[in-house]
């Protein structure tokens, strides 16, 4: 069994209950992706007594939390948000949408998302951060939070993350990696939202071989109108979106083709449970496998999430192809000449994650 860790993400509403017609088109207050730098921490401490770990304060480092919150439909209402932090259930079920399939247990099996619980229990929770305010102004708030999850309440999370195998033995934190839960919870008034994410931690360095997470990342954006549908490659050549200005599209097109520049696959150490001895033994990956996610705020992808890697069991016949396409929105949801914002957000199995926003502007035909 393999312990890997995408962005554990899930949203809950408080005040009141909100559908999305589809899950990528943002309408309502949403928190689409939390960036946390570093996403994977290497504590290297000194074990000899295991419920008084000695660890130096360099290994130790503060963590920058950016969440990425939509809120289109608030007009500019004030926002705060505040962040927690409580160890992992390793019983809880795979967080929805974790695009890594997995089973009920433990929380969700091998290559998926650690779990999808938020920090309920009073007594192993902790508040990192004072309620943060922010204003939404366009629609949408990047800010980040220093934050720093202390020795004593790591250990905690540490002795918490345990569970046994059909054998007895006990794993968890301490031989699988241990993934610290954050908590945002976001509050505009009468709505409250709260979104999970996870920071990876090991206790000590599997080998020597073992680096941090550095975090994914796309360079640029394109955009195309037509496919080959044979090979899938651009017909017309793909044009670039630049960051704060608005790219036009026709109103009366079909939809055109968002093609996220590739981030960089890196390789990874992580540890697996050797089927004849029992116990975690290190695991080279030789590529992880990153995720696009796409959004916007009128429209939708007709592809929510496309992947660096193929399917389990399917052989591609030619290159990876991670473009999404849009599709334009009704006439009636938007007016020729109005602007829509789209996020590409990439993750990978470890917890990074970033994002690239876009304009396009509907135009007259």
């Amino acid at each position: 069994m393999r312990r890997l860790w995408t962005l554990s993400f899930i949203v809950a509403g408080t005040a009141a209950c909100t559908s999305f017609a589809d899950p990528t088109t943002v309408v309502d207050l949403r928190v689409l992706a939390v960036k946390v730098e570093p996403s994977e921490i290497i504590l290297d401490a000194d074990l000899t007594d295991p419920a008084h770990p000695i660890v130096d304060p360099a290994n130790n480092p503060m963590i920058t939390v950016t969440p990425l919150i939509a809120d289109p439909a608030g007009y500019g209402r004030p926002l705060t948000y505040t962040i927690s932090a409580c160890p992992n259930d390793p019983f809880a079920p795979a967080a929805p949408g974790g695009g890594q399939g997995g089973g009920a247990f433990p929380s969700g099996g091998a290559r998926t998302t650690v779990g999808s619980a938020l920090c309920d229990d009073p007594e192993k929770t902790w508040l990192l951060t004072p309620p943060t305010p922010i204003e939404a102004g366009s629609g949408v708030s990047m800010v980040p939070t220093l934050v720093q999850p202390m020795i004593d309440q790591l250990t905690v999370a540490f002795m918490t993350d345990v569970f046994p195998d059909q054998y007895g033995n006990l794993h968890g934190g301490f031989d699988l990696g241990m993934p610290l839960t954050l908590d945002i919870a976001v509050d505009a008034g009468t709505e409250r939202i709260r979104a999970v994410k996870r920071v990876l931690y090991w206790a000590q360095r599997i080998d020597a071989a073992q680096v941090p997470n550095e975090l994914p990342r796309v360079d640029d954006v394109k955009v195309f109108y037509e496919r080959d549908p044979d090979t899938f490659d651009p017909i017309d050549q793909p044009q670039t979106i630049t960051e704060g200005t608005p790219f036009d599209v026709e109103a009366g097109r079909d939809g055109v083709w968002i093609m996220p520049s590739p981030g960089i696959a890196e390789p990874f150490e992580t540890t697996v449970i050797d089927p004849e001895t029992h116990h975690a033994v290190p695991f080279a990956v030789p590529r992880e496998t990153l995720r696009y996610r796409f959004f916007a705020t009128a429209g939708s992808f007709a592809s929510a999430v496309t992947s660096s890697e193929p399917a389990p069991g399917f052989v591609p016949k030619g290159p990876i192809h991670i473009e999404s396409r849009y599709r334009l929105p009704a006439a009636d949801q938007i007016g020729a000449g109005k602007d829509v914002t789209i996020w590409i957000v990439v993750r990978d199995d470890r917890g990074g994650e970033s994002w690239q926003r876009r304009t396009l502007r509907v135009t007259p035909l």
